[in-house]
């Protein structure tokens, strides 16, 4: 089967690295690390791939960086760089909803004319999909409405507007978990499918994670919203060190950039134990995740939660939000399920857990098990790929 996938795709995730030293790459757009690993292994299977993604660093008029490879086609499209101011003669992407960056990936597909096209998220992928195939499957990894609640912003604004318009000419749809199918099946009479985010499933549990009675805990956070509730954690975590002085947490991702909101949020609080990490590379943060003692969730809302997932798969357990959006599902018995919306709550919890050698193993194993039963890669390609067949034969979604 020849498959085009439309997604946020980094270079880095993609090719190995012997194949981005042969040469300059652009790195594509980075953030979502499952969408390589599916398309690595639908290679692996014997298919062939157009992937294709974004790159805001690339100079408007430079023509798509284009690399070849077995079973393999990778293009990055130029996209510019400003949302709303313009970008010399073209207004901000967003502005006009991503027309520049849709009409070039819409380019892209009608060159290499894939059979059947997977756009991953209801934005701009999803908008050029259709446009070349109104068969195109659209994969909902958030709700635009949801968050545009959280963050009330412009840029937000137009992409619920994209997102409406995705659902109201999509004719097949798939979600990340039950709880984000629920929330966006009255925008479409299509079936909303459900297909998990797939997991890499480590050979083996950690064995490198810091002990109870010095206890690093991780927190992974993208943005600083009231949604990723990260004031909460922190102040959560001033909490637990109280009681566990030596604690430390590792902060990664965009929340975490030395010198900006979240440490200044620490020193006027007094929150002390706190590494900021900042952005860091999808494979480091998968070790940082290996060699912590636990794994700290507060987001109140979740479309899925792979940083659970994959901190699961080490057997690192977790503590996390049981009105969390997808939250709950995700984790199962594998986790501790707070009201994230407390710092006290979250604490006692982390408390609880640091003092109960029993339950930590317990949680462990069964952590593990779960990921390793419900989400792992070979499981969401087989069902992906059941889908693409069906599209193939205009069957409905069961």
């Amino acid at each position: 089967m020849y498959i085009g996938v439309l997604a946020p795709i980094a270079t880095n995730d993609l090719l190995p690295p012997a194949e981005r030293r042969a040469c300059p790459y652009p790195k594509g757009r980075e953030g979502a690390p499952l969408i390589s690993n599916l398309i690595r292994e639908y290679v692996a299977r014997g298919h062939q791939v157009l992937a294709i993604t974004l790159d805001d660093q690339l100079a408007d008029d430079a023509a798509p960086f284009v690399h070849e490879g077995p079973g393999l086609t990778y293009v990055v499209v130029p996209a510019r760089r400003r949302t709303f101011r313009p970008n010399g003669r073209r207004l901000g992407r967003t502005a006009d909803f991503f027309w520049f960056e849709r009409q070039g990936l819409l380019a892209v597909l009608r060159r290499y004319r894939p059979e059947v096209v997977h756009a991953h998220w209801t934005y701009e992928f999803a908008l050029a999909g259709l446009a070349y195939d109104p068969q195109t499957l659209v994969t909902v990894h958030d709700n635009a409405q949801i968050i545009f609640r959280y963050v009330r912003t412009l840029n937000r604004l137009f992409h619920l507007l994209m997102a409406r318009y995705v659902f109201r000419k999509g004719r097949w749809f798939t979600a990340v978990s039950p709880y984000m199918a629920a929330t966006v099946q009255p925008w479409t009479t299509a079936k909303v499918a459900v297909v998990a985010n797939p997991v890499v499933i480590p050979a083996r549990p950690s064995a490198t994670k810091a002990p109870l009675e010095r206890p690093v805990i991780s927190l992974i956070v993208n943005g600083w919203d009231d949604r990723k509730n990260s004031t909460t954690a922190l102040l959560a975590f001033k909490a637990v060190r109280q009681r566990h002085p030596a604690a430390v947490l590792w902060g990664m991702g965009t929340a975490f950039v030395p010198g900006e909101e979240a440490a200044a949020f620490c020193h006027e609080h007094g929150i002390e134990g706190v590494v900021f990490m900042g952005p860091t590379p999808h494979e480091q943060v998968l070790e940082n995740i290996a060699a912590s003692t636990l794994v700290l969730h507060a987001s109140l809302e979740e479309s899925f939660g792979m940083v659970l997932a994959e901190a699961m798969a080490y057997g690192v357990p977790v503590v996390a939000g049981r009105a969390s959006g997808a939250v709950p599902w995700v984790v199962a018995d594998g986790g501790l399920l707070v009201d994230v919306a407390s710092a006290t709550a979250i604490a006692e919890a982390v408390n609880g857990l640091l003092a109960d050698q029993a339950l930590y193993e317990q949680l462990s194993a069964r952590a593990v098990a779960v990921i390793a039963e419900r989400f792992p890669l070979a499981k969401v390609a087989d069902e992906y790929l059941d889908l693409y067949m069906k599209m193939g034969s205009k069957q409905p979604v069961a």
